[in-house]
């Protein structure tokens, strides 16, 4: 299926103050007290946090396995027309984490990690250890099979340019082979992520999302996330850390740009680059929202465990921000912070998982991620259900949602 955009992407540029950038070094660990809101309620009747689950990410993408055992929920589902919460589902229910083949009995585990602006790892050791709610997954790389997913029109820059996406199910690999590649701009250090094949069909291209890792971490620990993405069509940058700032996330886009106008490029115009996404763990959630504030060429960002420390970050952002959390995690009360700023316009999305730690959404949440990008980059708004509707795959179950100011927001392709 192909949609039309009528492009409708209001952005903001506000440059961050000084003391802000210093709050965004310190540690997520620091207390502070949740703002109120008084239009904005949650409840979660029954959760109970199990033992922790276990993961282990092989670097390739290629093989996922983990467990865990948890509570039953009562789904509670209440909204206006300006807020909506949405709680948990009973019994078993089949997830939308990260699994091709997922099923979750209710809470995972809460694991261990470190401070947000410091941690070397997200888990211990070589295996991750701080991982959300999950079941039991195993994950592909796929076959050499190449479907043409519905993505969108793009009558922006360029018109009737068909954004290129693949396969459909977002809780597992897409049917592309994908490449990895060192990149030197801006001192080195990042790697590209994309499809081993770039399309050649006519009028047709590649979204592009840039991903920020936890402070302390290098991109390629997250090379679950970042291969399904773009088994799935994407076009990847990860940078080489995450401070916080727009600096190195903007130079991505740059780079990107360079390569879209180099004839010798195999990307050679076939990145839509109007429209970008920029998303991140913990710190790297922090640079997604500097980045968004500042870089107009942004259209959306989603926060895996990060929230800022001031909660003004989303004042000034009219584009639709998303924010994941976990139970347990320490960026909690930031993340909640951010959403509950009675001066956000944009549209804005908060869920936390539950018995979810400081890791659960890159890894638990990695099919959140996908369907995320796929609906607000591809077009798919079909996948707006799944977000903020009672019953939705991401507002059930392990997820307790809440939402605010999506009245009257339209896609670009709406």
């Amino acid at each position: 299926m192909l949609v039309r955009q009528t492009k409708d992407k209001n952005t903001a540029k506000r440059l961050l103050r000084g003391a802000f950038v210093l709050a965004l070094l310190c540690s997520c660990s620091s207390a502070e007290t949740d703002a109120s809101n008084p239009s904005v309620t949650t409840s979660d009747p029954s959760v109970t946090t199990s033992s922790g689950s276990t993961q282990t990410s092989a670097s390739t993408g290629a093989s996922v396995t983990q467990a865990s055992t948890g509570a039953t929920s009562t789904q509670t589902s209440a909204g206006t027309s300006g807020t909506q919460t949405v709680t948990g589902t009973s019994g078993t229910q089949a997830s939308t984490g990260t699994g091709g083949t997922q099923t979750v009995t209710g809470a995972g585990g809460a694991g261990t990690s470190g401070t947000q602006t410091g941690e070397t790892s997200v888990g211990t050791g070589g295996g991750q250890t701080d991982v959300g709610a999950g079941g039991s997954e195993t994950t592909s790389t796929g076959d050499s099979t190449t479907t043409t997913g519905s993505g969108g029109t793009d009558t922006g820059p360029d018109d009737d340019v068909i954004v290129f996406l693949a396969g459909d199910n977002v809780n597992a690999n897409g049917p592309l082979g994908t490449v990895v590649e060192n990149l030197s701009f801006s001192g080195g250090g990042h790697i590209l992520v994309r499809p081993e094949t770039i399309t050649s069909e006519p009028n047709t291209k590649h979204p592009v999302a840039i991903w920020g890792p936890g402070g302390g971490s290098s991109p390629d620990y997250y090379m679950q996330l970042l291969t399904r993405m773009a088994s799935h069509g994407f076009v990847v940058v990860a940078i080489r850390e995450s401070t916080g700032d727009s600096v190195l996330m903007s130079a991505a886009i740059d780079w990107l740009e360079e390569q879209n106008g180099d004839s010798n490029s195999p990307m050679y115009d076939r990145l839509i680059l109007h429209r970008v996404g920029v998303f991140g763990h913990s710190m790297g959630g922090l640079s997604s929202e500097a980045t968004a504030l500042v870089d107009d060429r942004v259209s959306t960002a989603l926060l895996d465990n990060s929230g800022s420390f001031s909660h003004d970050a989303l004042v000034d952002l009219t584009i639709p921000v998303g924010i994941i959390y976990g139970e347990t995690g320490q960026e909690k009360d930031n993340a909640k912070g951010d959403f509950n700023n009675p001066a956000n316009q944009g549209p804005c999305w908060l869920s936390m998982m539950k018995g979810g730690g400081h890791g659960s959404g890159p890894w638990d949440g990695a099919g959140a991620n996908v369907a995320w990008m796929r609906w607000h980059l591809g077009g798919e708004n079909f996948r707006k259900d799944a977000f903020i509707s009672a019953g939705g795959d991401y507002t059930t179950g392990i997820w307790v949602t809440e939402f605010k100011n999506w009245e009257g927001w339209k896609n670009w392709n709406e």
